[in-house]
């Protein structure tokens, strides 16, 4: 070769090399930012693992809680339906007692003093309810000894009382 193809031949050669370095600086730029969408891209992978965690952690939080309150409301909702039919019973039991209470008042008896005796029967002939409670025992009560005052002893007889008997028994 001579001096003038060995000078365009280096030309040439050192074009190529220029060349090849753009094309390595380009290459390398392109990587870089290849790089950079890539490190967002993982740390953007990173942040919706977050929050589908915490999202999960939410959803799993709010199931237990509608789980527990559809126990909840399934308890409360049987509660309901026992005081309900409780309230129905007694309904119907009150009912029933109003629509006999006013037949045995459709027919006054005649009120007769009673003795200890006739007390006894009419307690045992008392509602199963009033049946159940404790009997009082009767009270003793003294006989009011009836006197005519003397006509001299008009005025003295009102003040006077009799020891043993209850202070409202005034004679």
């Amino acid at each position: 070769m001579k001096g003038k193809d060995k000078e365009s031949a280096a030309r040439k050669a050192k074009d190529l090399v220029q060349v090849a370095e753009r094309a390595h600086k380009e290459s390398a730029r392109k990587a870089d930012a290849a790089e950079d969408v890539s490190k967002q891209a993982k740390s953007a992978l990173k942040k919706a693992k977050k929050d589908f965690k915490v999202a999960s952690k939410t959803a799993r939080e709010a199931r237990r809680a509608a789980d527990e309150a559809r126990s909840a409301y399934d308890k409360a909702a049987k509660r309901s339906a026992k005081a309900e039919a409780r309230l129905g019973k007694s309904r119907k039991k009150a009912a029933s007692k109003q629509s006999a209470t006013p037949v045995k008042e459709t027919a006054p008896k005649p009120v007769a003093p009673k003795s200890a005796a006739a007390k006894s029967a009419a307690a045992k002939s008392a509602p199963a309810r009033k049946a159940r409670r404790k009997q009082k025992a009767p009270k003793a009560r003294p006989k009011a000894v009836e006197t005519t005052p003397s006509a001299g002893e008009g005025a003295g007889a009102e003040d006077s009382f009799v020891l043993g008997e209850s202070g409202a028994d005034v004679q």
